[in-house]
């Protein structure tokens, strides 16, 4: 119990650090900066730095052999858009994003209706949104060339119109690197761009080993938290509070390692975990190491759902709070089949139901 604990108040430190919710007096906003506007492809090497804002104006992509460099403390802001022309960052197959900001600058991305301002000098005190507020912009699209288990060795990520080619994902380099994400934050995401079907905080499709994911936020999304195509790579220290569908999903035999995570849900939340097996020949398992999760009673979030051949290994995962008709689902019987033959284990999952009594 003391290690979950100790999960807990380490990533709410992250969070409350970056975001506010001291007793600090309000703070005068300094006069603000005009944004620099992006929209379309970005074609050469950049970097973004933090004395500015950025604003996305539609699909921003980075394209193959570009990498987009953004400082610690950078915040970027999203215009809304709808359908196919919700405001996203894309970055292709190729490209490279390189974002690495730190415990107390984080790089920030949310909607233009947030009026945080390049200092981040308006939180606390001054904050205008919340987790309740979802679905102002699109999300962060990060995609690689490492093996996922699909009908095809690519295939287009959800999202992105199958128009454009700088959605596909997938290939044969499971050491594939797509940039660095440290200390970055993802707030008030999920655009729906057509019946059903919204962009996650975060994707990442087909990302290989040599990419570096750690300390991630993501608040207030429509869709899922963190979603996993396929790929390879490892993601530790990861918060997702509020989301709308799944905190954290994985898909397509996604085989890296995921480490410390936080899920908090709210009334609007689907389940903590999301989990579905290979779609294609190729299969492969996942990790998942030690985790706290937190549902909303008595509604709002389930626990989690195995689907669709689900194969990994779970441990050290803890479950408080949620309501009393949450389940933890083998959605079907080659799922059961895979826990009976140890392709699918859990080793160490604690559900705390007191509150229920």
């Amino acid at each position: 119990m003391k290690n979950f604990n100790f999960l807990y108040l380490a990533i709410s430190v992250f969070l409350f650090a970056s975001c506010g919710g001291g007793e600090e007096d309000p703070v005068t906003p300094i006069d603000p900066v005009t944004p620099t506007l992006y929209t379309g492809e970005i074609t050469e090497d950049v970097t973004w730095t933090s004395d500015n804002i950025y604003e996305l104006d539609g699909r921003v992509t980075v394209t193959s052999g570009v990498t987009l460099t953004i400082e610690a403390g950078t915040v970027i802001k999203a215009q809304g858009g709808q359908d196919a022309d919700a405001s996203c960052l894309l970055v292709a197959r190729g490209g490279k994003l390189m974002a690495n900001g730190t415990a107390t600058m984080p790089i920030i991305f949310t909607s233009i209706a947030d009026n945080i301002s390049n200092t981040h000098a308006n939180y606390p005190g001054l904050a205008n949104l919340n987790a309740t507020q979802k679905g102002l912009w699109g999300g962060v699209i990060v995609l690689g060339n490492a093996p996922i288990s699909a009908s095809t060795s690519e295939v287009q990520i959800e999202g992105i119109p199958a128009s454009d080619a700088n959605g596909l994902y997938g290939g044969s380099d499971a050491a594939d690197n797509s940039g660095s994400l440290t200390y970055v934050q993802i707030r008030h995401g999920g655009t729906n761009i057509g019946e059903g079907n919204e962009i996650n905080g975060l994707t990442l499709g087909g990302v290989g080993t040599g990419t570096t994911i750690s300390h991630i936020e993501v608040l207030g999304n429509v869709d899922d938290g963190i979603e996993f195509f396929g790929g390879t790579v490892n993601a530790s220290n990861l918060l997702v509070w509020g989301q709308g569908d799944d905190a954290f999903d994985v898909d397509q035999s996604y085989s890296g390692t995921i480490t410390n995570v936080l899920g908090i849900a709210d009334a609007e939340s689907d389940h903590a975990l999301e989990i579905d097996g290979p779609e294609g020949s190729m299969e492969a398992g996942f990790n998942m190491n030690s985790g706290y999760f937190i549902g909303y009673n008595p509604y709002g979030g389930e626990y989690a759902d195995f689907r669709s051949n689900a194969m990994g290994n779970l441990s050290g995962l803890y479950f408080e709070s949620f309501s009393c008709d949450s389940d933890f689902e083998l959605d079907n019987d080659g799922v059961a089949q895979n826990a009976m033959d140890g392709m699918l284990s859990f080793t160490n999952i604690q559900f705390n139901i007191s509150h229920l009594a």
